[in-house]
């Protein structure tokens, strides 16, 4: 009996791996996929979070407590766009080119709203989109954007697919933290991940780029310093990704991230 629910689920997590990679290769990008048990997650989240989840599952939410899982997919950026961040031309920044990282986080967005919509309906879920992109401007403190999602990282590091870094982000073993998330709520018999320890042992790149990660455990809110910071580069979309660009590009594992992710 329980080889027969092994095999039920190994064969849910290839249909929907199958049916994820499809679309990658439709839309040409590479990603990656996982899936975590929803209790862990759920017991990991902060209260807003948890409350956001179970309004939104109503009826449903013990059902999922129970015997639940989230899966959660990723998109990789591509190599040239991480390039463009705090991208310098004769010494000074260059925000035109600086840009395009915003301008494929937010293309990245789309992507992944996209895709997770297909799987929920696919595979009978629901959808929880990437990290709302409400302009810094409009929002008073970090704070008021946690009640409008879930941490899509936490998702990814219960479903084993990276570990939370020293700059507080996913970093994948395929591309560092140069990645986008979304997760996909769903209560079918499928194979969950296990969180993994951390592996940036004495790495500190994404520290040393950035004065508020560096001193975090110094400051009330490192992530509030964070945002204002954004806000004041006057940048197209509110991301900096420094942190991101030093990771890949200067961590220990550079030569590892150095290629486009297979």
């Amino acid at each position: 009996m329980n080889e027969v629910k092994i095999e039920k689920k190994r064969i849910n997590n290839a249909k929907i791996d199958k049916f994820f990679k499809n679309y990658l290769k439709k839309i040409n990008y590479r990603g990656i996929f996982g899936v975590a048990k929803f209790s862990s997650v759920y017991n990991n989240l902060i209260p807003n979070q948890q409350k956001r989840l179970r309004i939104f599952l109503q009826s449903r939410f013990n059902e999922f407590l129970s015997s639940g899982s989230i899966i959660c997919i990723g998109i990789f950026y591509y190599e040239d766009i991480i390039d463009c961040i705090n991208h310098k031309t004769y010494g000074k920044i260059d925000k035109e080119s600086w840009n395009k990282y915003g301008q494929e986080y937010h293309h990245l967005n789309i992507l992944l709203k996209e895709i997770s919509l297909k799987i929920a309906r696919k595979f009978g879920g629901y959808a929880i989109p990437p990290t709302t992109e409400t302009p810094t401007k409009e929002v008073s403190n970090v704070i008021d954007y946690f009640p409008k999602t879930i941490s899509h990282r936490l998702v990814a590091e219960h479903a084993g697919i990276g570990w939370r870094g020293k700059n507080e982000l996913l970093i994948t073993e395929q591309f560092g933290p140069g990645v986008r998330l979304a997760s996909i709520l769903i209560n079918i018999p499928i194979i969950q991940g296990k969180k993994k320890d951390s592996k940036c042992g004495a790495c500190r790149e994404c520290l040393e780029v950035c004065q508020f990660l560096n001193n975090k455990y110094g400051l009330i809110d490192y992530r509030e310093n964070c945002r204002k910071y954004i806000y004041s580069l006057g940048l197209e979309h509110d991301v900096c990704g420094k942190c991101v660009k030093a990771c890949i590009k200067n961590s220990i594992y550079n030569k590892v991230f150095k290629n486009t992710p297979e």
